[in-house]
């Protein structure tokens, strides 16, 4: 049998049954391909949406006062507002009550954004619950 014997099987049912099966096959691609593209999109979504836990560990972190606020007000404030500066006695940077009672007083000399922002967001958390004295 040569090359030219081998007939292709769609030509082999005849011209009626070949279109048929062009025809269902064109259909079937037509309804195979968005519904694919649906299946793949939703996976995308899925995929992309933050689950409930990653929604609950994105509350904000509580400023620190040591770590995160003592650094700035001794970057801007000190020797001033330290142990032996001229202002320690009335007003001590050094304790986080201080700093709650100036509030947003204290960005008249506090200008850099990130760090009125740290500020803000200490304030703004209030003083630590105190625990209950024992009797």
């Amino acid at each position: 049998m040569g090359a030219q014997d081998r007939k292709d099987p769609i030509e082999a049912l005849g011209y009626e049954q070949g279109q048929v099966y062009h025809q269902t096959m064109r259909t079937r691609w037509l309804v195979v391909w968005p519904v694919g593209i649906l299946l793949i999109l939703a996976a995308c979504l899925l995929a992309s949406s933050p689950s409930p836990q990653a929604a609950l560990q994105t509350k904000p972190q509580p400023v620190d006062f040591e770590k995160q606020v003592r650094p700035i007000l001794e970057a801007r404030c000190q020797p001033c507002h330290f142990p032996g500066g001229k202002m320690y006695e009335r007003m001590p940077f050094d304790r986080p009550q201080t700093i709650r009672t100036l509030g947003t007083k204290m960005f008249t000399r506090i200008k850099d954004e990130r760090e009125q922002a740290i500020l803000r967001a200490f304030l703004a958390q209030g003083a630590p619950a105190q625990s209950a004295a024992p009797p």
